[in-house]
């Protein structure tokens, strides 16, 4: 009898679907963007170019590269990064996550800070090349 009990829960622990699993609604993601505007409590020269700045999202392989063309860095550091995340919500391997909403041809990355910071709030549009 305790073997039955067994193969019965050892079947029901297999064949349930766990809601928590990681899942990331990041279709629209994939593929390459250019920043145009960082909205924060921050100043910037009014010829600041932004578009130095580029992302390329794979998401087969849910990986970020970032890259940079001038010497200003608005977004992370250039190389590749790792993420995980759930719904709409990126998770970075360096413990940064971002939400994000993909419109048409923007792509918009909120940065989720510290509540009780109320400066360190930021806002990163990209569009398509």
């Amino acid at each position: 009898m305790n073997r039955f009990l067994g193969l019965m829960i050892l079947v029901f622990l297999i064949s349930c679907d766990s809601d928590n699993d990681t899942i990331i609604q990041d279709t629209g993601l994939n593929g390459e963007w250019i920043l145009q505007e960082v909205s924060c409590f921050c100043a910037f020269d009014a010829d600041v170019d932004f578009s130095e700045t580029r992302l390329v999202f794979d998401t087969q392989k849910s990986t970020l590269t970032v890259n940079h063309e001038g010497s200003e860095r608005f977004f992370k550091e250039a190389g590749e990064y790792k993420y995980g995340g759930q719904n709409n919500i990126l998770d970075f391997t360096d413990n940064t996550s971002y939400q994000f909403e993909v419109t048409g041809n923007q792509l918009t990355l909120v940065y989720l800070d510290r509540p009780e910071i109320a400066d360190d709030e930021v806002a990163y549009f990209f569009i398509r090349p």
